[in-house]
């Protein structure tokens, strides 16, 4: 109670003389004051002790604390924490009480608690200070509740040290976060690497009763309408292929935030080949599963949710008719959308040329994977195309738009009038890239029909410069290979 009062009520008790003409009493004082009569003799007895000492409380730390770390608990703690932070792992607080718990040889056989670590690292500064987020508590998790139920299916490229890039796969138990089968191919993301991924984890493991993954061509194409080659297999497993809604990357966000996780490691020791970059792959994957405690698994590692968990896996292969069902409903729900929005049924170039695309909702359309209807919105004025984020003027915010992609050209209509409203061509040259991000004006050979005067100026100031690289490095520009975005 004494703690909690304020100074100027502290003072007025002090202050209190009951000699006084017309005093109230002590009891109606300390009514009138919201304070027991012992909270009032308690100070009043600080007071003549301690004189203003009482307009304050006590501390209650320990007059002897139970444990004080001297230097040598620092050092071991910054120690771990750039150990981790060179291999390329986590190295926040948490991780570094867990890396100090399983270690025999740690100062004084006793490890303080993670806020303590936040405490002892912060006076020493060894703490990176992040940008606020938005609470954890606030987001519905997505998570089934046995292991094999689901696993997540991704990909993304990486530069090795050699400069080649390689397609890397994750593939993650949904419950456990449990690594299943991560592993890197050569080529670009394709169905067949993907397929010999899930195959090889699916001989150890065993199948699970859905893969879930992006609307990648390599990883599913119910969305289009079609069935392709690794749905056919998932099939014969008895797992089902389902995908995420276009647009939606965080309904496949624990593989999203994995890749973090997993290109962080590599990073810090960037292999110099495949073979190599495999080896680092092992053991992230020995590491990841067996080492690191995960926050989402109450800082326990995959592996021991791996064990504990029920498993639910496929039992019996799942019949063609159900995937032909599905891409059908997809092929109709296609269907129906072009005819609510009343799109034209023929493309026009920026040269006039009438492009032939049939029917793009017909069941048979081969032209559908390379063409969509896209929405640029004022939150997200881009559109993608191989992976690439090319970023639009503001005039095209709130709009929406038919996406062509030809053998030597890239387009953007107008749904209604078939107006060719942006194009460049195929393959894309840029010189302004920044990582995935390539700006609309800095690609050779863009064509816009209504620029705004700041496009228009700095496309006219990046068409000099393609004007002399041409002549600098004519193999790159007469040749049609795309530009290396890392070389700009």
């Amino acid at each position: 109670m004494t703690n909690v009062l304020s100074p100027s009520t502290r003072a007025a008790i002090i202050n209190y003389d009951p000699a006084q003409p017309h005093a109230l009493t002590v009891s109606e004082f300390c009514k009138s004051m919201k304070v027991s009569r012992s909270v009032f003799y308690k100070i009043r007895g600080r007071a003549a002790t301690e004189s203003t000492a009482a307009l304050h409380p006590r501390s209650r730390a320990p007059k002897q604390p139970a444990r004080l770390y001297g230097p040598d608990v620092d050092n071991e703690l910054v120690r771990i924490r750039k150990q981790l932070k060179s291999d390329g792992w986590d190295y926040g607080p948490l991780t570094i009480y867990y890396e100090a718990t399983i270690q025999n040889t740690f100062p004084g056989a006793k490890v303080p608690s993670v806020a303590t670590i936040t405490r002892l690292l912060a006076s020493v500064g060894q703490v990176d200070h992040a940008p606020r987020k938005r609470p954890k508590s606030s987001y519905i998790p997505f998570v089934r509740a046995t292991a094999m139920a689901l696993w997540q299916l991704d990909a993304f490229e990486f530069r090795l040290a050699n400069g080649h890039t390689v397609t890397v796969y994750q593939l993650l138990d949904d419950a456990t976060r449990y690594d299943v089968g991560t592993w890197a191919y050569q080529r670009e993301e394709n169905s067949t690497d993907a397929q010999h991924v899930l195959a090889t984890a699916i001989d150890t493991h065993g199948a699970p009763q859905e893969v879930l993954s992006d609307n990648s061509l390599a990883f599913n194409q119910l969305r289009q309408g079609r069935i392709g080659s690794v749905e056919i297999f998932l099939a014969s497993k008895g797992t089902m292929p389902i995908s995420g809604l276009p647009g939606k990357p965080t309904t496949q966000g624990k593989n999203e935030r994995s890749h973090q996780t997993l290109q962080r490691f590599l990073q810090a020791d960037r292999p110099g080949s495949l073979e190599q970059l495999r080896e680092r792959i092992t053991r992230y994957r020995q590491h990841y599963n067996h080492r690191r405690p995960h926050q989402s698994l109450n800082r326990s590692t995959p592996h021991t949710a791996w064990e504990l968990l029920a498993h639910t896996p496929a039992t019996e292969p799942l019949a063609l008719a159900v995937l032909e069902a599905k891409a059908a409903e997809y092929r109709q729900v296609r269907r129906l959308r072009g005819l609510e929005l009343g799109r034209a049924t023929v493309t026009m170039s920026k040269t006039g040329r009438i492009i032939d695309v049939g029917d793009l909702d017909g069941a048979d359309a081969p032209q559908a994977a390379n063409q969509m209807l896209v929405d640029v919105t004022a939150d997200n004025r881009q559109v993608y195309y191989q992976g690439f984020h090319v970023s639009l003027p503001t005039t095209f915010s709130g709009r929406r738009f038919h996406r062509t992609i030809t053998e030597n050209e890239f387009l953007l209509s107008d749904p209604d009038t078939s107006e060719i409203v942006f194009s460049f061509p195929l393959p894309m040259i840029a010189l302004q890239v920044r990582g995935r991000y390539v700006a609309s004006y800095a690609i050779q050979g863009v064509q816009l029909s209504h620029p705004t005067k700041q496009w228009a100026r700095k496309q006219a100031a990046y068409r000099e410069q393609f004007a002399e690289r041409q002549v600098q490095v004519p193999e790159v520009f007469n040749n049609g290979q795309v530009q290396d975005p890392h070389s700009s």
